[in-house]
């Protein structure tokens, strides 16, 4: 097993529109190891979503087309399999959360059913009583209570977040060695928010799982990640540990996510402090950096050169700035 379990080298995803192409993910390079839960953040529109849908090979086509790079997952190439291949791997190896529970979910059958099917379709020397059993264990890991009765329900009898657990369930019924979660916590309370969270960083643990965590929300990284991935107009602009991320930001768009956000130990009117204009237009992209239109410390370079990943800072910390902090 190659020491990477996920290598993500010079990713080019393009749409091809009506309007012209959109660059959504330009020239994405980063990898997971084993076990790890990495943290990509952005606004919406950053590219988080499609860089994941990528690494399943779920990007839509047409519009939507891999153009350049290399997905490696576990030393193979991703991108050169064939499609029964892919069938294969997604939801055995590599499975995905996302955001919605109900449009992933299918309304005419339980979720037992859904559940083992799954298993079914990935465990060939499996029965339907043991595929059955399985769904009920994994019910019941999700912590749903009475799991080998609310097997036998149907989706729309679950609450949002009894629903997200049935989705894990589902993700994890096949014990797969990279989880992508797409906002998996988006549409719930906080106080769902934080179960459902610590559900998924305890059997993380408990399967040796790698996450993936694709979220806007930054409270959500400091607590469940120890690698964060920034990403801004289709391209990683920052990276570090998790902790060098929220003590140290070097990217000016870093520091403005972390200054947008409440923090606890402000003192009660502190005023939050937005980042000032729009993300630029991914058909017609700016020469230089992308966020220089919108950057306190742009200067004349910013406007005509891409900006580069360079060590900054410490350690494995990353930035694409000419002018990091």
């Amino acid at each position: 097993m190659a020491a990477n379990l996920l290598e993500v080298n010079n990713l080019k995803t393009y749409f091809y529109t009506r309007s012209g192409v959109v660059k959504a993910v330009d020239d994405v390079t980063f990898s997971m190891k084993p076990g790890e839960t990495l943290g990509v953040v952005g606004e919406s529109g950053c590219g988080k979503s499609v860089t994941a849908l990528s690494v399943m090979r779920l990007i839509s086509s047409p519009p939507g087309k891999i153009v350049q790079g290399e997905i490696n997952f576990n030393g193979e190439n991703i991108l050169e399999k064939s499609m029964d291949e892919l069938s294969d791997i997604r939801g055995s190896k590599i499975s995905m959360i996302f955001q919605d529970p109900m449009t992933s979910l299918n309304p005419v059958f339980t979720v037992g059913y859904q559940i083992a099917e799954t298993v079914k379709r990935h465990r060939k020397d499996v029965s339907n009583d043991q595929a059955w059993r399985r769904a009920v264990e994994m019910l019941d890991l999700v912590r749903i209570p009475d799991a080998a009765r609310r097997a036998k329900s149907y989706p729309h009898e679950f609450s949002g977040g009894m629903r997200q657990r049935v989705m894990i369930a589902i993700a994890l019924s096949c014990n797969p060695q990279l989880l992508i979660a797409d906002e998996p916590t988006t549409a719930l309370d906080v106080t769902i928010q934080a179960q459902v969270l610590e559900l998924m960083k305890g059997l993380s643990h408990e399967f040796g799982t790698a996450v993936m965590m694709i979220t806007h929300d930054l409270g959500v990284v400091a607590g469940t990640c120890q690698r964060v991935n920034v990403m801004y107009a289709g391209h990683i602009i920052e990276s570090a540990p998790v902790k060098q991320i929220f003590e140290t930001p070097a990217h000016p768009y870093t520091i403005g996510l972390l200054q947008s956000i409440p923090r606890v130990d402000d003192s009660r009117g502190t005023r939050l402090t937005p980042i000032a204009g729009q993300p630029p237009d991914l058909i017609n992209p700016p020469v230089g950096c992308p966020y220089a239109a919108r950057c306190p410390r742009v200067q004349a370079r910013c406007r005509q050169e891409l900006p580069e990943l360079i060590q900054v800072g410490r350690g494995e910390q990353v930035a694409a700035c000419f002018y990091p902090n």
